[in-house]
């Protein structure tokens, strides 16, 4: 888990990003981000929380993410994600998203990014993750902008406050 945490601190803008080329191993090896140098002035703050989230997802479900790293930064509201999709589509980097609302019982996350070949078929995907935060049950939804489709799978995320020393290499 040390590496989710470094991962996700690295995803809160601590030091500077680049997808790791060519990683092989599982799936979260894949997801690991190199760093190349920190951003002054950038730090993650004591209440700085991630969540890596595996995601059962059946095939006909194949928009929904198996894996996902959430950072939050409540005391700056930044939000980043990190999944195969989101980098697939995102020239190899996390994207950012939304807290979309808390309680005490749960949280959930927003973000969207464009996929598509070319400009007239490319749409938006939305996503969203709701996080029981007792249990750590998650269930993922992808909608493609403009259809009626929904894509929904759900899963287990494992919350981990990030410290700004967890990112240093």
């Amino acid at each position: 888990m040390r590496v989710f945490a470094q991962s996700v601190a690295l995803c809160l803008g601590l030091v500077a990003l680049q997808a790791a080329p060519g990683v092989a191993g599982s799936v979260p090896e894949r997801l690991l981000l190199a760093v190349e140098e920190p951003i002054a002035g950038q730090f993650v703050s004591k209440q700085a929380v991630g969540y890596l989230c595996q995601i059962d997802v059946p095939y006909s479900q194949r928009w929904v993410p198996p894996i996902l790293f959430i950072a939050h930064d409540p005391e700056t509201g930044r939000v980043v994600v990190s999944d195969p999709i989101a980098l697939f589509h995102n020239a190899g980097l996390p994207v950012t998203g939304k807290r979309a609302s808390e309680s005490p019982a749960r949280i959930s996350f927003t973000w969207n990014y464009p996929v598509g070949l070319n400009a007239q078929q490319t749409r938006k995907m939305l996503y969203r993750a709701s996080i029981e935060k007792a249990s750590g049950r998650a269930t993922v939804t992808a909608i493609p902008a403009g259809f009626d489709s929904v894509f929904q799978a759900v899963g287990r995320c494992e919350a981990q406050a990030l410290e700004e020393l967890s990112a240093q290499p």
